[in-house]
């Protein structure tokens, strides 16, 4: 595991001198602790998602299930604003999220940590490229996938509803539709900084000799949402789109597909789609892409509200 810890001469000098006021000098302390960075999935992603009037459930009737869910993730940075210090390892992974291991995967370790908080931490769900690593049990085909689509994340899986139906726009007939597939790989390449826990703590505070663990979390529900969120995920979640975007109605919904249904014909009155990173939603892929924006969540379901595009 590659260890990284960007802190400058200061870190030397304390370590030479072993003063307790050391850390006056650019900020560094005596006391030090461990950081680990963990990537975690979100349940919806090994789990699925139900159809119910719950908080995290499909509002429309739809069972959801994931086949497949890789992300490309890494480029962990952490800094204090309080101090010139900074934590960063440019290390990036693609990663199979839908079989995690239980102890999840940690992408970065850094030693020799100043014990104090840490109120700004980022990372990056990039577009792959040559030289991504990979982290058992991701394997060398689902690098290879990603790095050939340049996708910052990869899904496959069903929508299923007892009674289903697609409705292709702009008005066609419906259709019976129980089950719909769909296989998508997106170039959405994405920074998260400013991340906070959900009760609006930024970044995290470093033990003294112990070890915080520290976890970015991709959540696999927001191409369901009916609102881009950019903090608390208030929001309903529904799937009809996907099957009603279904146009030659053989059971599978494709990224062309998508790409051929204007937006205003598959969002109701019920969405809310201002304020998408990286332009205007016009179809239902520009939606897909840009609720793909907003996957990267910090310790659960903390937000990391500062995005920008990665090319």
């Amino acid at each position: 595991m590659q260890k990284t810890r960007e802190t400058g001469f200061v870190v030397a000098a304390c370590a030479l001198a072993l003063v307790a006021g050391c850390g006056d000098d650019g900020g560094a302390t005596s006391e030090t602790g461990t950081v680990q960075v963990f990537v975690e999935p979100e349940d919806t992603i090994p789990e699925g998602l139900d159809p119910g009037t719950g908080e995290e459930n499909i509002a429309d009737g739809w069972r959801v299930t994931y086949e497949r869910f890789l992300v490309t993730v890494g480029n962990v940075r952490a800094a204090r604003s309080d101090a010139e210090e900074t934590l960063g390892d440019p290390s990036v992974f693609v990663l199979d999220l839908k079989n995690a291991p239980a102890t999840r995967y940690v992408i970065a370790e850094f030693e020799g940590v100043s014990a104090v908080r840490w109120d700004r931490f980022g990372f990056d769900l990039p577009n792959a490229r040559e030289g991504v690593k990979a982290l058992p049990p991701t394997t060398d085909a689902d690098v290879a996938l990603m790095v050939e689509g340049g996708y910052s994340v990869f899904f496959e899986g069903v929508i299923e509803k007892e009674g289903g139906e697609s409705c292709p726009p702009p008005g066609d007939a419906c259709v019976p539709a129980e089950r719909v597939r769909f296989s998508w790989g997106l170039s959405a390449g994405t920074s998260f900084d400013d991340c906070a826990t959900e009760d609006g703590l930024t970044g995290f505070n470093v033990p003294t000799s112990g070890t915080i663990a520290v976890k970015p979390t991709i959540h696999g529900d927001h191409w369901f949402f009916n609102n881009i969120t950019a903090g608390v995920e208030l929001t309903e979640r529904y799937a009809q789109y996907i099957a009603d975007s279904d146009r030659d109605g053989d059971g599978e919904t494709t990224i062309e597909e998508l790409k051929r249904v204007n937006a205003a014909d598959v969002f109701g009155a019920e969405y809310n789609l201002a304020g998408a990173l990286g332009g205007p939603i016009e179809t239902a892929y520009d939606y897909v892409v840009a609720q793909a924006r907003t996957l990267g969540d910090f310790q659960g379901d903390g937000e990391c509200p500062t995005r920008e595009v990665l090319p």
